[in-house]
């Protein structure tokens, strides 16, 4: 009787076995679901067809495979998009956002990269911007729900001026080009999109010397989990040269993410 018995602990060692690599290969396979607003090239923006691509893209797919995830951007509103993932339609948010006091309260977060706020004219500077001062009198678009768009709020009642928001940077860059807007207030990485699609149309007024940081976002309840995936992946794509070459294909100034 020694042997069907040897046998039968032998197919159910291999049956367990089997199980456990299964389990191990689904958990490898984990999808990294993360929220984003594809209305802010080249960090993120929506092709003809409706497929999310850009440097953030790019980005979560090499950020997920450091432990063996696969990533999947999951659509979403500007102003949703902390709430979005507080509800957990998400696990994280990647949409060029971002470190700000207020969202630190409600998330966690990784700095990735950084970045220095610009205002945007017509080529040339017809109206003469050089400064925030510089607004006074003029009109002025910025994407909806930002950071930027605070600050336009406020530097609005000391100067004054007209602002205009909008659902997305693209938008609001259309309006300087259609003569509709005097500047718009956004990044240096729109900027290297924006006048790459619009060659000699757009030049930068002002560049701002206070830098801003990009964050990924997740829940505080995963910050000893994902949390820390996610810093220790970062700090992986920033050893290995992973984010510069990102960076070099949307000719996103590579001292931004070193």
């Amino acid at each position: 009787m020694r042997k069907p018995i040897a046998l039968l602990s032998l197919l159910t060692l291999l049956v367990a076995l089997a199980a456990a690599g299964e389990a191990g290969a689904s958990r490898h396979a984990t999808t990294f679901k993360y929220c984003t607003d594809p209305t802010f090239p080249p960090m993120e923006l929506a092709t003809a067809s409706g497929a999310i691509t850009g440097f953030d893209v790019d980005m979560a797919v090499k950020l997920a495979a450091t432990w063996g995830g696969v990533a999947k951007p999951v659509k979403t509103a500007f102003p949703g998009l902390i709430p979005a993932l507080n509800a957990k339609r998400c696990d994280a948010v990647i949409s060029g956002i971002f470190v700000t006091p207020d969202r630190m309260k409600q998330a966690g977060v990784v700095s990735y990269m950084e970045s220095h706020r610009v205002l945007i004219v017509k080529a040339g500077n017809p109206k003469g911007i050089h400064s925030p001062n510089g607004l006074k009198g003029k009109v002025v678009a910025v994407q909806a729900g930002t950071k930027y768009e605070e600050y336009l709020k406020a530097l609005k009642a000391k100067l004054g001026f007209t602002l205009q928001s909008y659902p997305g940077d693209t938008d609001a860059v259309a309006q300087v080009l259609l003569g509709r807007a005097d500047a718009v207030l956004t990044q240096d990485t729109s900027f290297a999109y924006q006048s790459k699609q619009h060659p000699g149309k757009i030049a930068i007024g002002f560049t701002f010397a206070a830098k801003d940081s990009f964050g990924i976002y997740y829940r505080k309840a995963d910050a000893s989990t994902l949390g820390q995936q996610i810093k220790d992946g970062v700090a992986k794509l920033k050893a290995n040269g992973a984010l510069v070459k990102i960076a070099k294909k949307y000719k996103v100034p590579v001292a931004d993410v070193k």
